[in-house]
C-alpha cells in the first residue's frame, strides 16, 4: 500500500496552525523567506512545498515534519512501524510532486529562452542583411551578452542562498566563473527570488526585443536619426539590463 499526500487536508492544516499563532500569509511567508502567494497556495491545496521547507515550516508553526505530514497532530509520542511508513511514503510523495513541478517549469522556461532566442537572432541576420557591419558589433555584443546571461539565470542559477546570506550583508554572489556584484544592495533568501525572476524577464525581453527595435529603427528612420537613437537605445538596454535586478533587490531586502 502506497500513501500519498492529500494536498487540501495540508493545506487546511498549516492554515489552522498559522491562524492559531496569530500570522498573516505574508509574516509566514518572510519566515520561510517565500513569496505569500506559494503560502496561499499551500493553503488552497494547489502545489506543496519543497521537502527542504518542511522542517522550516514545521519550525515557524510550532510543530514537527512528521505532524505536517500527517495532517494533524501525533497524540502517542511513541509512533508505530506503520506510521512511520505512511509518513516516509508521504515524503517521497513530497519529493515526486516536486520534480515533476521542476520539470514542468523547466520545459517552460526552455521554451521561452528559444522563442526569444530565435526571434533576436533573426532580426540580428536581418539588421546585418540591411546595414552591414555598421552597429552590428554592439548589437551581436549584447545579443551574446543577454543568450549567455539569460542562460545562465533560466537554468543554471541556485534558487536558494546559503544561509549565511540571510545573517550578513554580502553583496556579491559568485558561483563558478559567474560573479554578481551589486555596490549598495545585499543579498538574502527574501530578495534573491525575486532578482531571479527579474532579471529573467530582463535578459529574455533583451534579447527578443533589442534586435527587433534595432531593425525598425533603420526603416522608419532616416541614417542619420537612426544612428543616433542606436547609440541611445543601445546604451539605454545597457542600463536597463541591471535595472531589475536592483529593483528586485532593495523593493524585497
Amino acid at each position: 500500500m502506497t500513501f500519498e499526500l492529500d494536498k487540501e487536508k495540508f493545506g487546511e492544516f498549516i492554515a489552522k496552525l498559522r491562524k492559531e499563532r496569530g500570522m498573516t500569509q505574508k509574516e509566514l511567508a518572510e519566515k520561510l523567506f517565500v513569496s505569500d502567494k506559494a503560502i496561499s497556495k499551500w493553503e488552497r491545496g494547489q502545489s506543496l512545498p519543497d521537502i527542504t521547507m518542511l522542517n522550516p515550516l514545521a519550525d515557524a508553526l510550532g510543530t514537527t515534519a512528521a505532524e505536517l505530514l500527517n495532517c494533524g497532530k501525533i497524540k502517542d509520542e511513541k509512533i508505530d512501524a506503520s506510521q512511520v511508513d505512511e509518513i516516509i511514503e508521504k515524503a517521497i510523495s513530497i519529493s515526486d510532486e516536486e520534480k515533476k513541478e521542476k520539470r514542468k517549469d523547466l520545459k517552460k522556461r526552455l521554451a521561452i529562452y528559444f522563442v526569444c532566442f530565435a526571434v533576436g537572432g533573426v532580426s540580428t541576420f536581418l539588421f546585418y542583411k540591411k546595414n552591414g557591419m555598421q552597429f552590428y558589433q554592439s548589437l551581436l555584443t549584447i545579443e551574446i551578452l543577454t543568450a549567455v546571461f539569460g542562460a545562465y539565470f533560466m537554468f543554471f542559477i541556485k534558487e536558494r542562498l546559503p544561509k549565511y546570506f540571510d545573517e550578513n550583508k554580502i553583496s556579491v554572489y559568485s558561483d563558478g566563473i559567474f560573479r554578481l556584484n551589486t555596490p549598495g544592495i545585499y543579498y538574502n533568501n527574501r530578495n534573491w527570488p525575486h532578482i531571479i525572476k527579474n532579471a529573467r524577464i530582463s535578459f529574455m525581453v533583451i534579447m527578443a526585443v533589442f534586435p527587433v527595435i534595432s531593425v525598425l529603427l533603420n526603416i522608419v528612420f532616416s541614417e542619420t536619426i537612426a544612428v543616433a537613437m542606436h547609440i541611445a537605445f543601445t546604451l539605454g538596454t545597457i542600463v536597463g539590463i541591471f535595472t531589475p535586478i536592483y529593483y528586485g533587490a532593495i523593493k524585497y531586502k
